[in-house]
């Protein structure tokens, strides 16, 4: 990181020039996701006879790249931190609203896991909140299944006698049917 803050000047079509990845219209050259965290206050302009305050866009920007996050410091008016504030820009055709905003709620609970407790190991913060957890780890995991009584052998024989001429095992160009098998395994 440090060695990179020396070329920070250099224009994004220069590095992208230099590097000459390749190229491809359906994403960005180098990256497909971006971070930003700003912590500059923000400019109070104080004019003789005029007052001055930022202007929010009516309209959202175009997604530049497949998602991008945008981080800033609050600032209470004594200018002590409060907070962090930010916004997510999403490619609507990978991603749909509910999918950000499920992103921005797991970043928030890693955040404020974080600020709880700035010495919290990673292994031990909860990126999914319970329903996530136990749909993840308990309902896609539910592969339990009811056991066909019987030894592989007994299943084996099964499939032996409803198909003989069924093919059981290739290898390379060698290949026998479940017959084939069991004719030799019983030599």
């Amino acid at each position: 990181d440090l060695g990179a803050y020396a070329h920070q000047d250099i224009p994004f079509e220069r590095l992208v020039e230099e590097l000459n990845p390749v190229r491809s219209m359906a994403r960005n050259p180098l990256f497909q996701v971006m971070l930003t965290a700003g912590n500059v206050p923000e400019t109070r302009w104080e004019l003789p006879g005029l007052q001055v305050e930022p202007v929010p866009s009516m309209t959202a920007p175009p997604a530049h790249f497949d998602l991008s996050l945008t981080l800033g410091e609050r600032r209470a008016a004594d200018g002590s931190p409060a907070g962090l504030e930010g916004g997510i820009l999403y490619a609507a055709d990978l991603f749909d609203e509910t999918t950000a905003q499920a992103l921005a709620a797991r970043l928030t609970r890693v955040l404020e896991q974080v600020a709880e407790n700035a010495r919290i190991r990673l292994s031990e913060i909860d990126v999914l909140g319970p329903q996530e957890r136990s749909a993840v780890v308990e309902a896609w995991n539910a592969t339990s299944r009811p056991q066909a009584a019987g030894t592989v052998l007994d299943h084996f024989d099964a499939w032996v006698r409803s198909t003989p001429d069924a093919l059981a095992v290739r290898c390379g160009s060698a290949a026998l049917s479940y017959g084939e098998l069991e004719g030799r395994a019983n030599r």
